[in-house]
């Protein structure tokens, strides 16, 4: 099956949410600083405190928001200036040290952005009271980890709405439609269905970001999938249809199924299944409930709607005395009790 082709997650632009999503010095006291339960995966910061109640500005503690690429992110000794006094009486884990291996910023890490993407801060950074455009719910924010990144997503629609260029080529130098992601390797062909099945919302992961749903029918109309050998088309597709009929709807239609089977007989209709020994039942019932034969067999009948009893029957009496496959009045048995349909 041809390849398909799609870049990878990256963090678009990131940079934004960490350049207002990060340490901001504060001269407060209480809930400041600290390394959260999840360890490095979130740090804890208010942002709700220093912005909000400290009444700091963006430009107070990145001061390159607005006239670099970069942000610029705090520095330990930025933060001293006011931290100096306050982590005095604050224990080791909640000190602004927490924050920082040495001179780097801990939180970095949330926003990085790979060479290969076009972006500058100080393009979008039009009016610090815009902040909140890019970074929705950042002055409320008390913790830093992933989820305050902007998506692609969040770029792609803001692109739109203000009519820029959404093309790849606008914030990235390489990748594009005919840039095949890493998770494209030789096996991709075999496992791409159960990652588009799953749902995934990896960037990587999502086919429409570089394909039609016309691409995937024109593929899978040409290409069948390993798993359709000639043993699988004879003995093994019905009990797969069965149990996952909607995957069969990736290519097949319930008319293509009926043109089929009206032509080839399943494989267990050999001998005795029909008549006059009518043993059919025997040999694909579960139960008389059962509706298997009525994917084909639609016109038949339905058992449920068997004759009653005769009003001189009674439940204590043996069917298979009058209605054995010997007796005077045969009728196929296989065990059930007779009232599931003859009631």
């Amino acid at each position: 099956m041809a390849v398909l082709k799609r870049y990878p997650f990256l963090l678009s632009p990131g940079a934004l949410l960490a350049a207002f999503g990060v340490l901001v010095i504060g001269c407060s006291i209480g809930r400041q600083f600290g390394v959260g339960a999840a360890g490095d995966d979130a740090l804890v910061f208010s942002h709700l405190l220093h912005y909000e109640e400290e009444g700091l500005d963006c430009s107070s503690c990145h001061l390159t928001f607005d006239s670099e690429d970069d942000p610029g992110m705090p520095s330990k000794a930025q933060c001293m200036l006011c931290h100096a006094d306050i982590d005095e009486e604050k224990p080791p884990e909640r000190r602004i040290e927490t924050l920082f291996d040495g001179e780097t910023y801990r939180a970095q890490r949330i926003s990085q952005l790979s060479d290969e993407v076009i972006f500058s801060h100080q393009l979008h950074a039009i009016d610090e009271a815009l902040c909140g455009t890019c970074h929705e719910g950042i002055e409320e924010n008390e913790r830093l980890d992933e989820r305050m990144a902007v998506s692609m997503d969040d770029c792609s629609r803001c692109h739109e709405s203000l009519g820029v260029a959404n093309d790849c080529a606008t914030c990235h130098s390489q990748l594009g439609e005919d840039y095949p992601p890493s998770t494209h390797d030789q096996n991709w062909d075999r496992s791409h269905g159960l990652v588009f099945r799953n749902g995934s919302t990896l960037t990587a992961n999502r086919c429409d970001m570089c394909h039609l749903e016309s691409d995937c029918n024109t593929c899978h109309f040409a290409v069948q999938p390993a798993n359709h050998t000639n043993y699988w088309r004879r003995r093994g597709h019905g009990l797969t249809a069965r149990m996952d009929r909607q995957n069969c709807y990736a290519c097949h239609r319930t008319d293509s199924c009926e043109a089929c089977h009206q032509e080839v007989l399943p494989q267990n209709h050999t001998g005795m299944f029909g008549s006059p020994m009518n043993r059919h039942c025997l040999n694909c019932h579960i139960s008389t409930t059962d509706g298997g034969c009525f994917t084909c067999h639609t016109g038949t009948p339905s058992h449920l709607l068997a004759a009653p009893q005769p009003p001189d029957h009674t439940p204590g009496m043996n069917c298979l005395q009058c209605h054995g496959v010997l007796a005077p009045l045969p009728h196929v048995h296989k065990g059930e009790d007779c009232t599931i349909c003859h009631q």
